[in-house]
């Protein structure tokens, strides 16, 4: 017994001495980056800016791989399950990683225990806008006409268990108002109900809105964040406008994470390249016209803000009984 204790230590001493040097050697074959979104969004053309860089940086190819499905479940679920070796990397968002816990109990993956988090690559300022021919062009004017005309305050969002669906929960209970959330599938859908008219507001994320805030059609009230989004400077944050949500922070976020178990010497290349390029002098303008701003938050940090922001939300969900679609 003590025979087999020994070998079984020396065992363990030996793959921690080889660690290292396996690492730096790392990597020696392309690198998968798991995208739970489909192709062609906002998210994605984030992940495939950061891959390009991430290529250039690591003098290897990095392979966007879109996994879309369950919200982002399918594709987390599949970099959660992937081995622990760096070539798997998941680019993720809130959704599957601090939300959907407290929507699915039966989550085939733990966010906070299966993942490594790298780097917060960036994140876009949801926005509350009103269509332009709504005559109030401030937040508190706009609910109040909107409370007086037919059919009441309506706000449309992405859909059900979204940031932003919770974010009007959270606003419909602060400001007392009889405020009536009407879940669309997806950003786009509800940008469109907005412009033709068919809810007094939207809150989504600002890709699909900046068109429309530039011709004027749409109308931007408010950010749901603590303070002003860099992208849309103007805009005041709902704790301006009406002084409420001042320390809430709703916004559609990405990063990049691995498999818990990854080897930090792993990690930390990982966090090296993907930091070269968010600090590349031409990185902010692309994110910007993508409608997004940049985090460049280190991987400590981040796992610090994805424990902050699920218990945020889980206490929100359990307080309204939030469920998904």
């Amino acid at each position: 017994m003590q025979r087999r204790t020994a070998l079984t230590a020396l065992g363990a001493s030996m793959l921690g001495a080889m660690a290292p040097a396996w690492a730096q050697g790392f990597p020696s074959a392309p690198i998968k980056l798991i995208v739970p979104y489909s192709a062609g969004g906002g998210a994605d053309a984030v992940a495939r800016l950061l891959a390009l860089g991430m290529g250039e940086e690591l003098k290897q190819g990095v392979i966007v791989d879109n996994r879309a499905g369950a919200g982002g479940m399918v594709g987390a679920e599949a970099t959660a399950k992937a081995a622990p070796d760096g070539y798997t990397v998941l680019f993720g968002g809130n959704p599957e990683l601090t939300i959907v816990p407290w929507l699915h109990p039966k989550l085939p993956y733990a966010p906070l225990t299966d993942f490594t988090p790298v780097v917060l690559v960036s994140q876009s300022p949801n926005v509350l806008v009103a269509n332009a021919s709504l005559s109030a062009k401030t937040l508190r004017a706009a609910l109040d006409a909107a409370r007086k005309a037919p059919g009441g305050i309506t706000i449309g969002t992405p859909g059900n268990g979204t940031p932003q669906h919770i974010a009007v929960e959270l606003l419909k209970q602060q400001t007392g108002m009889d405020i009536v959330h009407v879940p669309y599938k997806g950003a786009s859908p509800a940008t469109v109900a907005a412009l033709g008219g068919e809810v007094s507001f939207a809150l989504v994320g600002a890709p699909p809105l900046l068109p429309h805030l530039a011709s004027g059609k749409l109308v931007p009230l408010a950010v749901t964040q603590p303070k002003r989004s860099p992208l849309l400077p103007e805009v005041p944050t709902v704790g301006e406008a009406i002084g409420l949500m001042r320390d809430d922070d709703f916004v559609a976020w990405y990063g990049v994470l691995v498999p818990s178990r990854t080897p930090p010497e792993v990690v930390k290349q990982l966090e090296k390249a993907a930091f070269a390029v968010l600090k590349r002098p031409d990185t902010r303008a692309k994110f910007a016209a993508l409608g997004t701003d940049l985090a460049a938050m280190p991987g400590d940090q981040f796992a610090q803000r994805m424990r902050n922001e699920t218990k945020l939300y889980g206490d929100i969900i359990k307080r309204f009984g939030i469920k998904a679609a």
